[in-house]
Parts: structure tokens; C-alpha cells; sequence
């Protein structure tokens, strides 16, 4: 840990309140980078990391008593993430809704919404069907639709398909539209 560092984190644990101001903007020099790396890793958005690590030096300078023993960077990063951060992570994925998957009955209303093919057909041949048309699509397709059936995340996603989050997006989104112009040709097609 640099000498910069170690006086920042000296003058942020100081009762002196003018003492801890002058010391935070040091702080915040030396160590944005480390963290909005960390964050970055969990997010991958630049726009999240900033505004979670802005609470988090905000939490920082209202409670700074957990950074008083700091002994290297790694215990810095590790004090950091268990008493500022971690908290905050959790409120963006369940703003994001990370953990909810979505079931298979969500996705046949998502595919067939409007369309009261509900009506037409049984539950068992309409899972049946949405299989079935689930093999037509590619296996990109098929895959990535899958995984968020699984709840997983579009970041999680991307990573396995070893691309950009908006490119699931979008993937998700048009395969979502060609398995309801599937349903509507197949709903055509039992008028």
C-alpha cells in the first residue's frame, strides 16, 4: 500500500471532521480504480459501477470506523466489499431482477399473450408445441432463450456465449418475436 493511501485511510478513521475531508479526495484518488474494476466485474456496466461506488464512498464518509486496521490493498478491497459494497450489489440485482427466472407458463404468455391460443389448445399441447418450436429456432437462439429460463442473468448469458450484453438483449428480444410469429402462423393455420 502506497504512502498517499495509508495517510488517506489514517485521516478518514480521525474524529477530525476537517481532517476527513481533506483526506476523502485522496482516498477516492487512490483507490477509484482498484474498485471500479472489482465492480465492474459484477456489473459490467461503467454507468452502475460509478453510481454504486459513489454510495459507496458516501457510506465511506458517514461510518469510515471499519477502516481502521487496513494493513494492504487486498484487506482494503476485502473491508471494502464486505462492509460498503456488498450491500449495494445486492440493490442493483434486485433492481435489475437478477434472481428471478422466469418460468416456462411466463414464457408461454410472453410468446402467446393476445392470441388465445390458451383457449384453443390443452396446457400439455401447448408446452408441447412451444417445445417443437423452441428446436426450430437456431441454436444461439435456443441456448440463450434457455439460460433465461434459468433466471440467469444477461451478463451471465453473455459470458457463455462469449459476447456483449446488448447483443443478448437483442437476440433475446428477436427471438422472443419469431417464436410469436410461429405461434401466430400456427394459430393461422388451425382457422
Amino acid at each position: 500500500m502506497d504512502k498517499r493511501l495509508r495517510n488517506a485511510l489514517k485521516g478518514l478513521t480521525s474524529p477530525d471532521a476537517e481532517s476527513r475531508r481533506r483526506a476523502m479526495e485522496p482516498f477516492v484518488r487512490a483507490t477509484f480504480n482498484i474498485f471500479i474494476r472489482h465492480l465492474y466485474r459484477y456489473l459490467g456496466n461503467e454507468v452502475e459501477c460509478e453510481d454504486v461506488l459513489e454510495d459507496v464512498y458516501a457510506d465511506i464518509w458517514e461510518n469510515p470506523d471499519h477502516l481502521r486496521d487496513i494493513a494492504n490493498d487486498a484487506h482494503l478491497l476485502r473491508t471494502v466489499y464486505l462492509y460498503y459494497m456488498r450491500k449495494r450489489l445486492r440493490e442493483v440485482y434486485r433492481r435489475m431482477n437478477r434472481s428471478l427466472s422466469l418460468s416456462q407458463a411466463d414464457l408461454e404468455n410472453l410468446v402467446a399473450p393476445e392470441m388465445g391460443l390458451h383457449d384453443i389448445t390443452e396446457q400439455a399441447e401447448l408446452k408441447q408445441l412451444l417445445h417443437r418450436m423452441l428446436g426450430k429456432l437456431k441454436a444461439r437462439e435456443r441456448k440463450a432463450i434457455e439460460m433465461w429460463m434459468q433466471g440467469m442473468s444477461n451478463r451471465a448469458i453473455a459470458n457463455q456465449l462469449k459476447t456483449t450484453v446488448g447483443a443478448v438483449k437483442m437476440l433475446e428480444f428477436r427471438t422472443i418475436l419469431k417464436l410469436r410469429r410461429m405461434m401466430k402462423d400456427y394459430s393461422d393455420e388451425e382457422d
